[in-house]
């Protein structure tokens, strides 16, 4: 039978919903609902045929909760903490059994630790055709969001501090660059919100242009935000080139604890030419309108974060005098109307065709409304971002 091919962004956005319901959850459910999502919801791309909720109680693991999607053996009612098993996941916070160790619950399966102290331990069965690095990304994500949240709820977190520190690091105006129009927004859907943009005006021959967007919304995705533009800043200053940068960025972001661990980035650098090498890392692909056509920048790599030793290929496009390169996240062209119809790209690229003629700054206004109403004027679901680069002469 043919292999489904992974597709990180299709992955990444159900992952994004499972987190996002995560955040919403009441301390007591947030376990439950887990296991639950993880074996019903993924259980055909993890390949997870059941799971089951240990909680530690004195020198043992208790069976909390089982869930069952092909039923085999009784899962262990008592596991000792001193059993191998526990030892390896306790260690490496999350580890997959295949032959050198046998679990009380069986081999081919994986365990995870949760809360302070390795208070929780959540097993899987795993069937045929399991991937390593599909089961890690979805286990350690779901881990750390668990482990934040409860962090944040046990010690109270001042959003209005966080806000102040992410509209400080985004672009205060419009920059100014000999050729071009330049103008970007952000709107967040919540106080502080995933979705970055950036410039970089490295003299008066070349700028560099970012756009992100963090998995879920609220504070972990604003923190993620705020510590890849911090990166990226870091990177451009020291001249890293922008594939060792990307690499350099993800290293980082696999490590981190303080967030869900995944971004979609795009960075280039544009130079007065018109010629424009990016990297694009798994980030909805930036339209180059032009005349005639429209080529779509989608060269670069996965997303950032999952995958520690991911690298990343280096993309060029050229802009010629009345071309429009137009940069956008997830919360424009995936706000719906009242049919449940997303605004989608071709829209977007039809706009900006019919606005072409104005300045970059209203593009961008104009965007936002147009597609603030096609949402029926309700309140923004999702954080929404647009940079528009037209140049000029």
């Amino acid at each position: 039978m043919e292999t489904k091919e992974f597709q990180p962004k299709a992955f990444y956005r159900k992952l994004d919903s499972l987190l996002a319901k995560i955040g919403k959850a009441s301390a007591k459910d947030l376990n439950m609902l887990v296991l639950d999502e993880l074996t019903q919801s993924f259980g055909a791309d993890l390949k997870i045929r059941s799971g089951c909720l240990y909680r530690r109680r004195g020198m043992s693991y208790e069976k909390v909760k089982e869930a069952v999607v092909d039923a085999g053996e009784p899962w262990p009612l008592s596991i000792p903490r001193s059993d191998q098993a526990i030892a390896l996941a306790v260690e490496h916070k999350s580890y997959i059994y295949s032959d050198s160790v046998s679990p009380p619950w069986g081999a081919n399966s994986v365990a995870v630790v949760l809360g302070e102290e390795n208070q929780f331990l959540m097993v899987f069965r795993l069937g045929a055709g399991w991937e390593r690095e599909l089961l890690e990304l979805c286990l350690n994500s779901v881990r750390n969001t668990l482990n934040y949240i409860r962090s944040t709820r046990s010690f109270g977190v001042v959003f209005q501090e966080a806000y102040e520190i992410q509209k400080s690091l985004l672009p205060k105006q419009d920059p100014v660059f000999d050729g071009y129009d330049i103008s970007g927004r952000s709107m967040a859907a919540e106080l502080v919100g995933g979705d970055l943009y950036d410039y970089h005006m490295f003299d008066s021959k070349m700028i560099g242009l970012a756009i992100g967007d963090a998995s879920g919304h609220g504070l972990p995705a604003a923190l993620m935000a705020r510590d890849v533009i911090t990166g990226l800043r870091m990177g451009v200053e020291r001249e890293l080139k922008i594939s060792a940068l990307f690499a350099k960025l993800n290293r980082v972001i696999n490590g981190s604890f303080l967030s869900s661990r995944f971004i979609s980035l795009v960075y280039g650098e544009l130079e007065q030419n018109g010629t424009f090498v990016y990297v694009n890392a798994g980030h909805n692909a930036p339209f180059l309108i032009m005349e005639s056509d429209v080529q779509r920048l989608t060269v670069g790599g996965t997303i950032l974060g999952p995958i520690a030793d991911t690298t990343f290929k280096r993309g060029f496009a050229f802009l010629n005098v009345g071309d429009v390169l137009a940069f956008y996240t997830d919360g424009l062209v995936e706000r719906e109307d009242a049919k449940g119809e997303p605004f989608g790209g071709e829209r977007l690229i039809e706009f900006v065709r019919k606005e072409r003629n104005g300045t970059a700054f209203s593009i961008v206004e104009k965007l936002f409304t147009e597609v603030y109403k096609y949402g029926s004027s309700e309140k923004w679901r999702d954080d929404a971002t647009a940079i528009i680069v037209k140049r000029v002469k």
